[in-house]
Formats: C-alpha cells, sequence, structure tokens
C-alpha cells in the first residue's frame, strides 16, 4: 500500500492542510497527524484499522480515542 493521502489530489490536501495544519508533514515523517506519536504498523488491531491509518495517517490510539473504542 502507498502512504496516507498519496492517493489525494493537490485541492483535497490543501484543504486538509488549511484545517489540520501539519497533517501532511507529519504522515511523510510516519508520524501520527494528531499527536504526533511514531508509527508502528504493527500495533494497529485489525485490518480495518490499517485501512484507516492509510486514509488519514492516525495511530491505533488516537483512532479508539476518536470513535470512543476501549480495550
Amino acid at each position: 500500500m502507498s502512504k496516507p493521502m498519496s492517493n489525494k489530489s493537490q485541492p483535497m490536501i490543501d484543504a486538509i492542510e488549511s484545517v489540520f495544519p501539519g497533517t501532511k508533514e507529519a504522515i511523510d515523517h510516519s508520524k501520527c497527524p494528531l499527536c504526533k506519536a511514531s508509527i508502528d504498523k504493527t500495533k494497529f488491531r485489525d485490518e480495518l484499522s490499517l485501512k484507516e491509518y492509510y486514509i488519514s495517517g492516525m495511530c491505533q490510539a488516537c483512532m479508539d480515542s476518536i470513535w470512543g473504542v476501549q480495550e
């Protein structure tokens, strides 16, 4: 799979950056765009979480926090 956001158009990336500044840079450096934690792809709970990572670049902890998942 490609890196997160690699399938997005430049106007879409620009729109994301206008709302969430630093997202592209964080993802380019394998960091979560929300908490800036280093991404370890082996830490994702399941295939669905890994797919979400490729969409948003978020780490598992931030995904869990946003969607209210508790372990």
